[in-house]
């Protein structure tokens, strides 16, 4: 994804269940997935700057089947409300990406949930069936919206290799933290896709052997 200009800038306060937030939504074009939203702490032990401890950043992409309809097959719904909580507590911003399914977008997913319902395919065997790439998010406007909001540096929650590196690559100091959910009788096979098939730091599943999938991306 390449910027070709600066996107709108809008914010207000947000008053949740878990406090209140200073809310930004940055805007590249008129479709929903355009945007990219910010709910920023700036208070808490480490805030947004002022200390020497880099704040707390958790950088999540939309899942709507946990998020919204509370499916069990993954851990998306609970990283967002620890990640949420966290920055309650500590300080720092939750960057949400409207971009479902790894960036493969809502209908692809959906395909792959059913490949795996009718066919018993984990969900990176089933991108791999589709000829999807297993995560073909880029993170330009995500460090952007770090950039304006004065951020350069951050303690990321994930457990994502990729997600690192492809922060970094946009000049923001990354020090990972660990975001882990055990999982559940439902999620543990999510889960372990993630660890196995897509590298993954999760220490659940730490020494089980490193598969790849199906196909080629």
């Amino acid at each position: 994804m390449t910027m070709q200009h600066e996107p709108r800038v809008a914010s207000t306060t947000l008053r949740t269940s878990r406090g209140e937030f200073n809310f930004f939504c940055f805007s590249w074009g008129e479709h929903e997935e355009d945007n990219v939203l910010c709910l920023a702490n700036r208070s808490g032990t480490a805030n947004l700057g002022g200390t020497d401890l880099a704040p707390l950043c958790r950088v999540q992409s939309a899942c709507y089947t946990a998020e919204i309809f509370q499916s069990v097959d993954c851990d998306c719904h609970e990283q967002l409300h620890t990640s949420l909580a966290m920055i309650r507590e500590h300080g720092g911003v939750l960057v949400y990406m409207l971009c479902d399914g790894r960036g493969a977008g809502l209908f692809n997913k959906t395909l792959g949930l059913e490949l795996g319902r009718t066919d018993g395919l984990d969900t990176s065997d089933a991108y791999a069936r589709l000829g999807i790439p297993q995560d073909p998010r880029e993170y330009s406007r995500v460090a952007f919206a770090l950039k304006h909001l004065g951020l350069l540096r951050i303690r990321l929650l994930t457990n994502n290799p990729r997600k690192i590196d492809g922060i970094a690559q946009h000049g923001i100091t990354v020090e990972r933290c660990a975001l882990e959910i055990a999982s559940t009788r439902e999620s543990e096979s999510y889960l372990r896709t993630k660890a196995t098939k897509m590298g993954h730091l999760l220490s659940e599943f730490e020494g089980e052997e490193i598969g790849r999938p199906e196909g080629t991306f």
